[in-house]
């Protein structure tokens, strides 16, 4: 018989979407991990109520939460379609979501500084030379519009005449067609970050105007 207090001893942790869940089954989260891009697998942790710290998703002990198979079901019908009075009231949610989300980005976001500098961003044996136009410590963007092969994880090489940085970085996610940002993943090392910081209050590049 089929109980309804299932054991929840699993959470996930994913910093590229900036959520984390508990309480969860062990269901839950092959279902969490096998809606997740190959990015974010790649930096997401999983925890278990029997282990001391959370631990990578390429861990062994995380390969169970892989193993996610869509039982077989019928042919689901024709999705519903959304009026344009859904549309309305969906949308008027979505304004209130996107509201709070806001709020807490911009009490995190990190001050962005007017600086041209020569960077070279390297996906695997394509290398593409630009600048920056503005910079921080959460990401860059470009003077010229990256390249189509550019995406998923990339190297940023920051080269300046005092040091060179190399960062781990993704593509800002609210952008058209056109790619022109990044941002700086969490698997770059905090050295490199606090050294990148550091650096940063010795040029005084002015401030970007808030818009």
């Amino acid at each position: 018989m089929f109980s309804l207090f299932v054991r929840r001893p699993w959470a996930i942790h994913n910093p590229l979407k900036s959520w984390t869940l508990a309480g969860l089954s062990m269901r839950e989260c092959q279902l969490l991990v096998a809606s997740m891009t190959d990015a974010e697998v790649k930096v997401s942790w999983a925890h278990h109520e029997n282990w001391t710290e959370w631990k990578p998703l390429s861990e062994p002990e995380c390969h169970d939460l892989f193993g996610y198979k869509d039982s077989a079901h019928g042919e689901l019908p024709a999705v519903p379609q959304i009026t344009q009075e859904d549309d309305h009231e969906i949308t008027q949610v979505r304004m209130v979501t996107v509201g709070v989300q806001k709020r807490e980005l911009i009490a995190r976001k990190f001050t962005r500084y007017e600086a041209k500098v020569p960077v070279e961003i390297v996906v695997g044996s394509n290398t593409f030379s630009t600048s920056t136009l503005d910079m921080s410590e959460g990401g860059f963007c470009f003077e010229d519009k990256l390249p189509d092969w550019v995406a998923g994880y990339f190297t940023v090489v920051l080269n300046t005449p005092e040091k060179m940085f190399e960062f781990t970085c993704f593509l800002a996610e609210d952008q058209k067609k056109d790619k022109f940002r990044a941002e700086v993943a969490p698997t770059t090392s905090e050295q490199v970050i606090n050294e990148f910081r550091a650096w940063l209050e010795t040029k005084k590049f002015p401030a970007v105007a808030q818009r």
